[in-house]
């Protein structure tokens, strides 16, 4: 009987572990999957606001993953933070698939860049007036998976309101590159599958960051999802799954 096959799989901000379920499905087979949550959310502890709160998710991470090489899979914040683990320790990765991935620093001096953080000036102002249910209402607008924020369930606002101050938690790695991950020859060093993949309607800085990253990565492919926002692991899970399938497992 063949071993089972682990994989693991990074949530987005203001994700949980639940979203993988359709991906995880759509590739079948017989998995161990290590769904790891962020701090503060689903089931993980709470962020510790004494620390930055990159490395506490990063030490969840490397407590939660097994200590042999896996497939490792991140989406939007996610994917910034399976990236930085694979730079770091690429012992610990066989491939990687990094699915809209939000790495703003590698964008920087690109248009999408300064599009994105004109986009995002109504969601600051509004974490500065600490209006943080307007906030998150202005977050989804630009992040979420295209519907309408009064169409979505009372539990879905509630949960990411109440989580909102995470996603300026992040920045320091998602803007400043703090953990110096955009080194020269980091990147340059991976040497097992990355692969890419965007949604087809997702905000332009994706492409922009795609195409920085991918460029200094010897064996990068990039696969577009036509149709899919930046959502697009939870809202076409089998478009993604076929996408990376070929590479995932090698």
């Amino acid at each position: 009987m063949a071993a089972k096959q682990s994989i693991g799989l990074v949530h987005c901000a203001l994700g949980k572990a639940g979203n993988w379920r359709g991906f995880l499905s759509a590739l079948g087979g017989d998995l161990t999957p290590y769904q790891v949550e962020l701090p503060g959310h689903g089931l993980a502890e709470d962020w510790d606001r004494s620390r930055d709160f990159t490395e506490q998710a990063m030490e969840i991470l490397l407590s939660e993953l097994p200590t042999d090489p896996i497939p490792l899979v991140g989406h939007s914040f996610g994917a910034v933070l399976a990236l930085r683990l694979a730079v770091e320790r690429p012992y610990r990765v066989s491939s990687l698939v990094l699915i809209d991935p939000v790495f703003f620093a590698a964008a920087r001096g690109r248009w999408g860049y300064d599009k994105v953080v004109r986009d995002m000036v109504p969601f600051r102002t509004k974490m500065k007036a600490s209006q943080f249910a307007t906030a998150a209402k202005e977050f989804f607008a630009v992040w979420g998976d295209g519907s309408d924020w009064n169409d979505l369930p009372t539990e879905t606002k509630t949960y990411i309101m109440s989580r909102i101050e995470l996603i300026e938690a992040g920045d320091p790695l998602l803007w400043d590159d703090l953990s110096g991950v955009l080194a020269p020859g980091r990147l340059e060093a991976l040497d097992f599958p990355v692969t890419f993949v965007d949604g087809g309607e997702t905000h332009p800085v994706i492409a922009d960051v795609i195409s920085e990253l991918g460029d200094r990565i010897p064996d990068a492919e990039w696969v577009t999802v036509p149709g899919a926002g930046h959502m697009v692991p939870i809202t076409h899970p089998k478009l993604v799954a076929k996408a990376v399938e070929g590479r995932l497992f090698v």
